[in-house]
């Protein structure tokens, strides 16, 4: 598999840091509506207004952004998972499940055009899970979690391959509006888990 691809350095100040954001928006807009097919780094520059010299001291190229995009997806599932366990912090082990259930969905349903293409048409500049430190802190994050509630926490490598693969299956293959998908996910996960059902009083 090839590498990576990298930016070309990182943003240190606020404004850089502003800048960059801006463009992996613009990328995110341009992927979402139009596809990659209209997806070039001068219209990303042009929608994002920085300029295209600016563009190319982060990103020096297009494939460099749909790692980007990649990456920012998994910075925000681990913050969408950390607010959803900090929400749910006290409660049933079956409902902190699912408020990372509808956290993840929630999550995706909001650019659902940006993951087609990068979960559908290019996987391949996603971080492998071995090599990926996003992925290695929301594997600490499930296995601290299921060691709190008494499970073994060995299954989290597995856990987080199945939510992945029913979110994306489920959301981007089928209808991402379906009555009951929540649910249907939960459920799944949690009998892996052999989570007792609610009780309805």
């Amino acid at each position: 598999m090839s590498a990576i691809p990298q930016p070309r350095k990182q943003p240190r100040q606020a404004r850089s840091r502003h800048a960059v954001a801006a463009i992996l928006e613009a990328a995110a807009r341009i992927l979402a509506g139009d596809g990659y097919a209209a997806f070039n780094t001068n219209r990303v520059a042009e929608l994002s207004g920085v300029g295209i010299g600016s563009l190319y001291q982060y990103f020096p190229n297009k494939q460099a952004l749909l790692a980007a995009l990649h990456r920012r997806h998994g910075e925000e599932t681990l913050a969408a998972l950390d607010d959803a366990l900090a929400r749910s912090a006290g409660r049933p082990p079956r409902e902190q499940l699912a408020a990372m259930v509808a956290a993840a969905l929630d999550l995706h349903r909001r650019e659902l055009g940006l993951h087609r293409v990068l979960e559908r048409e290019w996987p391949i500049y996603d971080e492998p899970p071995a090599s990926n430190p996003i992925d290695a802190a929301l594997h600490a994050r499930i296995a601290a979690w299921l060691a709190e509630t008494g499970c073994d926490s060995a299954r989290a490598g597995l856990l987080l391959r199945m939510a992945d693969s029913l979110v994306h299956c489920l959301l981007l293959d089928a209808d991402p509006h379906a009555k009951g998908l929540d649910e249907a996910i939960t459920d799944a996960l949690a009998g892996y888990l052999a989570l007792p059902a609610y009780h309805h009083t």
